[in-house]
């Protein structure tokens, strides 16, 4: 690989830690292994980045006044993204994260409830994402359209 998977990921995060309003700090640097934690009022963030090996997001928010989560992540899986023929999905997987960080930074990821359900709905490569979360599951689904992933409640940006 020409340049490390990672890198674009890593300038986002000392961009937002200098930059945005919430808590952005490394929390573990062991080699060429960095994890930083992002939070909010409403919501906490684990980015890791270990750029031969793998990049993820995981996310949680909560509801304020039910206390009810909704968790959501993105990473590379087990793909081994040091190999060439995987540089295609590790960029992909790395400009979802900086894409979702920066919805967030914007107000674009917002949280609702659908009747007793928790709900977050936020754009992510051209669509938007809703992940309702279940009794014991979380489920993501994909729209065209803002509307219908806001179905069947108010929505406000997390804080």
């Amino acid at each position: 690989m020409t340049s490390e998977a990672g890198h674009r990921l890593l300038e986002f995060l000392a961009e937002l830690r200098a930059t945005a309003g919430w808590t952005v700090e490394v929390t573990d640097e062991i080699g060429a292994l960095s994890r930083w934690r992002l939070s909010g009022s409403t919501w906490q963030a684990v980015v890791t980045v270990e750029p031969r090996r793998w990049l993820g997001l995981e996310f949680e928010a909560r509801d304020p006044v039910t206390g009810k989560r909704a968790t959501y992540d993105i990473d590379t899986d087990l793909y081994d993204i040091s190999r060439d023929d995987q540089r295609e999905f590790a960029e992909e997987i790395e400009r979802d994260i900086v894409e979702f960080l920066d919805g967030l930074r914007r107000g674009a990821v917002v949280r609702g409830n659908d009747g007793t359900k928790f709900v977050l709905v936020f754009p992510l490569d051209g669509s938007y994402v809703r992940v309702v979360q279940g009794r014991g599951m979380t489920r993501a689904s994909v729209h065209a359209d803002l509307a219908a992933a806001r179905k069947g409640g108010d929505y406000v940006p997390l804080e």
